[in-house]
């Protein structure tokens, strides 16, 4: 009988990690994961999830949810406080090392560059990366482009518009986190792949105006682009992500459209033969279609 790795997923709580840890305990394997109240813990034991109680920024109530687990996948919460992440980084890496893991899978959960550009947002991955490469823990580093789940924001798409901080006649590659949480789950089954950094898309790039189109096409009425001003996004966010949230997050998007950026973000041809066998991807109409069908959009009928 095969004995399946035990696997500490950080985020199994939310929507990006709780993907993960569902697969990974379909398929068998033993999940631990950290949450921050008792509740919570509680929760997800019940959806097979063994769950400890713990705080990214106290490196002792790390470890308890460590023992056993031979790999991890790390995702960070959303923050754009950097010294704030840089005590996160530090000890979530810093207890996967002492764990003796032979595998951690880190989902950057978006764009990264090398290059230092002041942006909260970018200069986090930037350091995360560098501190995870110099730790000797061994790694493999996933980078998405923009989730489609995005556009379930409320005031994305509406009855004749589909608003987003994008170029209009660019084309960016998207993914769903479903799409995503498959490609976490195979790199943590494929130790050889470590060492490396993935960009992890979907199967196509499209510019607003092609989203735009496409969700006409499945919604059956006429749906128009408007590349979303990024202080109008900000003010937007703010009240459903806070100021400070909402601030960073649209610092990046203000950064990918100097010199528009946006040309920088991984593309479809850019995943591996193998990564795109075992993750075909979904289409965006295709995912349209899915948010219908949970009743997220409501299309026209004839």
């Amino acid at each position: 009988m095969e004995i399946k790795d035990r696997i500490l997923v950080y985020g199994a709580g939310g929507v990006q990690g709780g993907a993960v840890a569902s697969k990974l305990v379909k398929e068998g394997y033993a999940v631990h994961t950290i949450v921050r109240n008792s509740d919570k813990a509680a929760q997800l034991q019940e959806q097979g999830i063994t769950a400890f109680v713990g705080d990214l920024t106290d490196a002792a109530s790390l470890i308890p949810a460590h023992q056993g687990v031979s790999k991890v996948f790390l995702l960070m919460p959303v923050d754009y406080d950097l010294e704030r992440n840089r005590q996160f980084i530090r000890n979530t890496v810093d207890a996967a090392k002492a764990a003796n893991v032979k595998l951690l899978v880190f989902n950057t959960s978006g764009f990264f560059t090398d290059e230092v550009t002041g942006v909260a947002a970018y200069d986090i991955k930037r350091e995360s990366i560098a501190y995870l490469k110099q730790s000797g823990v061994p790694f493999i580093i996933l980078q998405p482009t923009f989730y489609m789940e995005n556009f379930l924001i409320p005031g994305v798409v509406d009855n004749q518009t589909l608003a987003y901080p994008v170029p209009a006649d660019s084309p960016v590659a998207w993914i769903s986190m479903e799409d995503a949480a498959t490609y976490s789950v195979h790199a943590l089954k494929h130790t050889e792949l470590a060492g490396q950094a993935l960009p992890i898309v979907g199967p196509e790039a499209l510019s607003g105006n092609q989203l735009a189109e496409q969700f006409s096409i499945v919604l059956n009425r006429k749906i128009k682009f408007y590349s979303l001003p990024v202080e109008v996004f900000n003010e937007a966010l703010s009240p459903m992500l806070g100021k400070e949230t909402a601030e960073g997050l649209a610092d990046s998007y203000k950064w990918l459209g100097l010199s528009n950026h946006f040309h920088l973000l991984p593309k479809p041809e850019q995943v591996s033969d193998e990564l795109r066998s075992a993750t075909p991807g979904t289409p965006l109409t295709e995912w349209v279609k899915q948010a219908v069908q949970n009743g997220f959009f409501a299309p026209v009928s004839n």
